[in-house]
């Protein structure tokens, strides 16, 4: 036998065995992933809570907040546009009153000395250079 031919031959027969021997492995790993993937029921037991209902407010202190936030004067509607939503809207926004641009927003201004060092950097950094690089680059 020549030996092309016997090589031939050797990496057929190893090739069967290792398509074999993958396909039995392959088979017992699926195997044993349906058994882990197999759905345990657990029964839960919940205990009831009741939940105390919720205290009605008296009319009255329903209109003294809104007389407070309103006024007791009642708003008179005023025509500032031909839509009818948008002016019902803004009639509710003239009705709630001026609005006080002093007041403080909802989250605190933060102070460079109160940031990281290289934030504190990085915010107060002059980059007209660097935008000015940039156009640059673009051709403007």
């Amino acid at each position: 036998m020549k030996a092309k031919t016997f090589e031939n031959l050797i990496r057929k027969i190893v090739r069967e065995e290792i398509d074999y021997s993958l396909r039995r492995e392959i088979k017992s790993l699926k195997e044993d992933l349906r058994d882990e993937l197999k759905p345990t029921i657990t029964e839960h037991k919940e205990r009831l809570v009741e939940v105390p209902k919720k205290p009605t407010i008296p009319e009255t202190a329903k209109n003294s907040l809104k007389e407070k936030i309103m006024g007791s004067q009642p708003f008179k509607n005023q025509h500032f546009s031909s839509d009818p939503a948008l002016n019902n809207l803004l009639n509710e926004t003239a009705a709630a009153g001026p609005i006080n641009l002093d007041a403080p927003g909802p989250s605190p201004e933060m102070s460079v000395e109160s940031m990281p060092d290289p934030v504190a950097k990085a915010v107060t950094r002059d980059y007209s250079g660097l935008m000015k690089a940039i156009e640059q680059k673009k051709g403007r």
